[in-house]
């Protein structure tokens, strides 16, 4: 290839990556995007005052009961040597550059086995499509869930290719200090040494069993965990629930998902079968992520699922998009290689519905992000003024770590309560059918936010979402319409 093409690809590669950094730096504001965000908060402000033994601690202790994320607190330690001040929006956009380092991979793989470099267009816009990075807009959800698949991609990587897979297959021991998913790496890099009958496969099951024994140390269960049915319930639920997280990649609708995770699955699976055939390292390092991203699947299923209840709307949360969108990148990757399929065109036109695909993504993105960041401004202005939060746990911790831990300061994107110049009304808002718990949603044909008066004075602001046309409030706020009056924001004046 020329030096011309080249130089396009490249050109075109930089402006989908600059396009995802500028959405970052546009739609996020210094507060977090969910109540997770507050452990990294506290961890920086502690940080100064710990012993050697606290730090450990700390680093490696559980969070939400049973994950382990010492790499991500690791992360946010190396930002405290250069930062005194905390900034949920610049750690976040900071941990998005780890994304750009699988170019690299990719990039090194498609050159050794000969495919064509405009097939890069398609890879990275597929790998930054704005509606499956919506996960990436949360700080835990860079630091946890990103961090941990670019690592998986990197060590398949290295592993995929026999002068490396010697040294790189004791990485693999170091994948559950990203998240508790690299839990269920260890048992496949077993089986792929068992496949290859290499000798170190009994050493590699004992340090294994080591690993899982340390993540365990000190692990305390839930007080009360729902039954989730008999084992053969469970073992059916979470075969599905395999299939329903895979498809949700395309499509989050259950029927929908099941066919596509179906087809999926059953690619996923032809994958390995060719690297069995053809010893072709691509399918290897395919076949090891489409693995793992279809055993997080399963975990989740397990984890979040209730197999008497069949739900599994968990499955389709926007913190688990990332995972969808490699899914989707390795899918393709996969596709590209002459000896999968034989396809009686050039593979040169699978870009045309990879493309179209990213455009959609951007398209079906844009409200999103619109939503997310009038959520963050009313967020913010919430705790700014009201020491409250309308959709998740905001208590005296919250509070403190915000106000008086000296490491925060409040964004300046904050309403301002005297530049309000709307005129209070009263409003008869229809409540709609309860979707999530604990929370009671409005029906709002509108877009911005409500600022809402109780007793004729200032008490809390409301975002509208967009998409869903309402608003919602945690049951435990003693919210009563009939007693409230409303000053609606227009989108427009929050921008002004």
């Amino acid at each position: 290839m020329n030096k011309t093409h080249l130089s396009f690809i490249v050109a075109i590669c930089s402006c989908m990556i600059i396009v995802h950094f500028y959405q970052l730096s546009t739609y996020l504001i210094n507060f977090p995007n969910w109540g997770d965000d507050f452990l990294f908060l506290a961890y920086f402000t502690d940080l100064p005052g710990f012993t050697a033994r606290e730090f450990w601690n700390r680093t490696f202790e559980f969070h939400s009961y049973i994950h382990r994320i010492p790499m991500a607190r690791m992360i946010t330690a190396v930002y405290a040597i250069f930062e005194t001040n905390f900034d949920f929006k610049t750690l976040t956009i900071l941990a998005n550059l780890s994304t750009i380092t699988l170019i690299y991979p990719i990039s090194k793989l498609l050159q050794r086995n000969q495919i064509n470099p405009w097939h890069m267009v398609a890879m990275v816009g597929l790998l930054f499509a704005p509606n499956g990075n919506m996960d990436n807009f949360a700080l835990i959800g860079v630091l946890q869930h990103t961090t941990s698949l670019v690592y998986l991609i990197w060590i398949s990587y290295w592993i995929s290719d026999p002068k490396s897979r010697s040294w790189s297959i004791w990485f693999a021991l170091l994948y559950p200090m990203f998240s508790t998913e690299g839990l269920a790496f260890i048992p496949c890099i077993v089986l792929l040494l068992i496949y290859l009958r290499d000798s170190r496969v009994w050493i590699f099951s004992i340090a294994g069993v080591f690993v899982f024994y340390v993540y365990f140390l000190g692990y305390a269960s839930p007080a009360t965990i729902p039954s989730s049915g008999s084992l053969v319930e469970k073992l059916l639920f979470t075969v599905k629930g395999t299939i329903v997280f895979v498809g949700g990649a395309v499509k989050k609708d259950l029927t929908i998902s099941m066919i596509i995770g179906t087809i999926f699955i059953l690619n996923s699976l032809f994958i390995l079968w060719k690297y069995h055939q053809t010893k072709n390292g691509a399918f290897l390092f395919s076949g090891l992520i489409l693995l793992q991203i279809m055993a997080v699947g399963a975990m989740i299923t397990l984890g979040r699922g209730n197999a008497q209840a069949g739900d599994l709307g968990a499955l389709f949360s926007e913190r688990f998009s990332t995972y969808g969108v490699i899914f989707i990148l390795i899918s393709y990757f996969a596709a590209i290689q002459p000896n999968l399929y034989t396809l009686k065109f050039s593979r040169l036109w699978l870009l045309i519905p990879a493309l179209v695909w990213v455009g959609l993504s951007t398209v079906l993105a844009k409200p999103k992000l619109e939503n997310l960041h009038t959520r963050l401004i009313a967020d913010a202005s919430n705790a700014y003024y009201f020491n409250t939060n309308t959709v998740y746990r905001f208590e005296e911790i919250e509070i403190n770590l915000l106000k008086k831990s000296g490491h925060y300061t409040f964004p300046n994107e904050i309403v301002s309560l005297s530049s309000i110049r709307g005129k209070a009304q009263s409003m008869q808002l229809t409540q709609l059918p309860a979707y999530e718990a604990g929370i009671s949603e409005y029906r709002i044909a509108r877009d911005g936010i409500y600022l809402v008066e109780k007793a004729n004075n200032p008490w809390m602001f409301l975002p509208i979402n967009s998409l869903s046309h309402s608003i919602k409030i945690k049951k435990d706020i003693s919210f009563d319409q009939k007693m409230s009056r409303f000053i609606w924001i227009s989108t427009n004046e929050l921008t002004n």
